[in-house]
């Protein structure tokens, strides 16, 4: 909605003019923040949107955007607006005198992602999207048969709903960044920017086969650790369900006919026994304890000061910690690298970085690269602060800057890291095979000699 203003600046001048946002508050406080006191605000309704009587649809629903800009003094400033659409998010601030270093969507509530994850849509169906896409594109196909197209085509209902909502969005004037921006559980923060960079360029279709193929290396680093883990998840599963079906439904009939007998019982089968009666005996305590100290955790996470120091041992943990740690650093590099030749400034690059990573330890120290960035540190000046970024890095960086071989230098970066989790991964599954089969063997020689040793002894009294 537009809103009429009459305010004094900070040298109490009377300024006038119009703001288009979502409600008289946010109108005030944006107005506040510029450094403007309101006098008079007023809501002014154009001839069209008197004579409109029908609600307004989902596509004109107001969407929350956080935004970093500078003020006239040159101050930086940071706040969320309400608007229908990023473009008219950018008028409204460019209209309080601000000028936008950074505008994206406020995060959602994670509740609102997990239909779209349970019904089917993941990485590779916007994979698959991206690259028809750019394929129709580039045989002179209008953006919006080509999206018919690949909705009759998708298998995934879910998925097609998207891509509904997207061609309606179009249709009504959005451009197809602003369309995918309103569905960041599918399409990401990276997505959407790369999108709107091809849209300047008027290069769409080549920045669509670029983040296929930049989302589908992601994905094939998923699937090699997810096949990876297959082989040891399959034998902790075995040896938990084998020692379970033991201890609950196999042993106890002949543990109770063992401590009938009058013979003394060896140290382990009372040991066994001493276990199997607390099992069969509190099973249900100890499955509601299971439960609630997953709720727990799962409660804990959420909350930011726990889920900070969660993420800080994800980091530090062995052998996983240093895979953790190179898998966000080769995100970064990969991600800055594609962002930077795609004519991204570097301080909206970072905080697409920053939405992007799945680390609050991580998104810290973008976020204090990024303040260096803004007060004109450069990039490599404010990483080699941080020990996140190893020294290797920063050098390569900072050669990259002089030199301006930036995106190649973090490009061969990525390659480098993601080649070096590979080996990583190997070395943990080898090492984790052994191990789960040494615990399973011991497992069972525990079991075995609780149980052979007392009947060995009752045979021998008999002889």
């Amino acid at each position: 909605m537009a809103y009429k203003y009459v305010a004094y600046d900070a040298n109490k001048k009377i300024a006038e003019g119009i703001i288009n946002v979502n409600t008289k508050s946010m109108a005030v406080e944006l107005l506040g923040h510029a450094g403007y006191r309101v006098a008079s605000l007023k809501s002014v309704k154009s001839r069209r949107e008197t004579k409109r009587s029908k609600p307004a649809t989902k596509a004109e629903e107001a969407v929350p955007f956080k935004y970093i800009a500078y003020d006239a003094n040159k101050r930086i400033v940071e706040g969320t607006i309400s608007v229908t659409n990023e473009r008219t998010a950018v008028e409204a601030l460019e209209r309080l005198g601000y000028r936008v270093i950074s505008l994206r969507a406020a995060k959602s509530r994670l509740w609102k992602s997990l239909p779209l994850k349970l019904f089917g849509i993941n990485a590779q169906h916007v994979v698959l999207f991206s690259r028809q896409l750019a394929m129709l594109l580039e045989t002179g196909t209008t953006l919006i048969t080509a999206l018919q197209l690949l909705r009759d085509r998708t298998t995934s209902g879910a998925f097609r709903r998207i891509i509904t909502a997207v061609i309606r969005d179009v249709e009504a004037g959005a451009s197809f960044s602003e369309a995918v921006a309103r569905h960041p559980h599918v399409f990401t923060p990276v997505y959407n920017r790369m999108m709107k960079v091809g849209e300047q360029a008027g290069n769409l279709e080549v920045v669509l086969k670029e983040m296929s193929d930049y989302m589908e290396r992601g994905q094939t680093a998923k699937n090699r650790v997810a096949r990876a883990m297959i082989y040891p998840a399959f034998l902790m599963v075995l040896a938990i369900g084998a020692v379970a079906f033991l201890i609950t439904v196999a042993l106890p009939p002949m543990m109770e006919m063992l401590t009938e007998l009058e013979t003394g019982l060896p140290f382990t089968t009372k040991v066994l026994i001493a276990i199997i009666d607390f099992i069969t005996g509190y099973k249900f305590y100890l499955l509601g304890a299971i439960f609630a100290l997953v709720v727990l955790i799962a409660c804990c996470i959420i909350q930011p000061v726990a889920r900070r120091e969660f993420d800080k041992l994800l980091l530090k943990l062995p052998l996983i910690g240093p895979i953790n740690v190179l898998h966000h650093l080769s995100h970064f590099a990969r991600t800055t690298s594609m962002l930077f030749s795609a004519g991204l400034a570097m301080p909206e690059i970072m905080e697409v970085v920053m939405q992007t990573s799945g680390n609050e330890i991580v998104r810290e120290a973008v976020r204090d690269v990024r303040k260096g960035l803004i007060q004109g540190q450069g990039l490599s000046k404010p990483m080699s602060a941080n020990k996140l970024f190893p020294p290797v890095l920063t050098q390569i960086v900072m050669v990259g800057e002089e030199t301006d071989t930036l995106t190649s230098n973090l490009a061969t970066l990525a390659d480098s890291y993601e080649y070096e989790i590979g080996n990583k991964i190997n070395t943990l599954t080898s090492m984790i095979g052994p191990c789960l089969i040494l615990f399973i063997g011991l497992a069972v020689a525990f079991i075995a000699s609780s149980v052979v040793m007392p009947i060995y002894t009752i045979y021998s009294s008999l002889g």
